[in-house]
């Protein structure tokens, strides 16, 4: 039995839509862990950088104060074009207390909807047709 090429891509693109759709899961629970669990505090917009040399979207740096009272500078690797933010805003944040690297933008959530909707295009292109791709995968390989 010869095994067609669409099957492989039918599996490849399922297989696919379910990482992009467990990475979207996966940052949408650490997102939501480090606003339960974090500190929410407020900072101000001090700058804006290019995530990319000489491309456009461009991210925020962030200035805030941890609950000890230390400042820190956080930059994001999240950025948009046109920019969300513009210098001197303010912005409510959760940050890890063990590391104030770690932060989160209260309505950052830009990446799961990349993520998740990216994962259900590719789903939705195979889900179709995924149970008679693995049947004939299967026969190819035990028969």
């Amino acid at each position: 039995m010869k095994l067609s090429a669409g099957d492989f891509f039918i599996i490849l693109f399922f297989s696919v839509g379910l990482t992009f759709c467990g990475i979207s899961f996966h940052l949408y629970r650490s997102g939501e862990a480090l606003i339960a669990n974090g500190i929410e505090t407020k900072g101000v917009v001090i700058g804006m950088h290019r995530i990319k040399r000489l491309a456009y979207p461009v991210a925020p740096s962030v200035k805030f104060y941890t609950h000890s009272g230390k400042e820190h500078v956080w930059h994001s690797s999240v950025g948009r074009n046109p920019p969300e933010y513009t210098i001197g805003q303010e912005v409510t944040l959760h940050y890890d207390p063990n590391n104030p690297d770690e932060v989160i933008l209260e309505e950052e959530k830009l990446m799961v909807y990349v993520f998740g909707g990216m994962g259900l295009i590719f789903l939705l292109l195979s889900v179709w047709e995924i149970g008679s791709s693995l049947r004939n995968v299967w026969q190819w390989l035990f028969q």
